[in-house]
């Protein structure tokens, strides 16, 4: 019985990384839609797949999980990777499906990398990875770095402001 409950919290927790009954509503104008190819699906979801492979492979060796309910993991995990995953850029940020929005302002700067961009945010936020299709990178490219200077531009138009008020 706990094998069952394990194995359903471990992929209820995958899914809600894609996809949420009631999520987050994403502001803003929308300027660029990019769908998650296979590869970049698997490559967000990774971790949470290892460990599922992880539990299904000790439960295995340890005689604790039934076959079925090995099996039952391994078409949950599939079905799981099949959930379209896009990014939506906006004028106001970046949303990943209905789970997650981040906006433009908490970001930095942007580093390219193999599999995409990196957004970079100060110190104690954190980054966001855009894994993109080799496709959509350039043209993702181009939305950030506007994004971002726009949004550079509103904190220094803030700040002149805060220290207008201030003297």
């Amino acid at each position: 019985m706990w094998a069952g409950m394990l194995v359903s919290m471990a992929l209820l927790w995958t899914l809600w990384r894609v996809w949420l009954p009631i999520g987050v509503t994403v502001p803003g104008r929308p300027v660029l839609e990019v769908p998650m190819g296979w590869r970049e699906r698997w490559r967000w979801h990774r971790r949470n797949l290892y460990a599922l492979a992880a539990l299904a492979l000790l439960g295995a060796l340890g005689g604790w999980m039934p076959f079925a309910l090995q099996g039952t993991i391994i078409a949950f995990a599939l079905l799981i990777l099949g959930v379209p995953i896009r990014y939506r850029f906006t004028t106001e940020g970046v949303a990943l499906n209905n789970v997650l929005f981040r906006r433009w302002e908490e970001f930095e700067g942007y580093r390219m990398e193999r599999w995409g961009i990196r957004m970079v945010g100060p110190e104690g936020k954190g980054s966001f990875c855009l894994y993109l299709p080799p496709g959509a990178r350039e043209r993702a490219r181009g939305v950030v770095v506007s994004c971002l200077r726009r949004s550079a531009r509103r904190r220094v138009e803030s700040l002149a402001e805060i220290q207008e008020v201030l003297r």
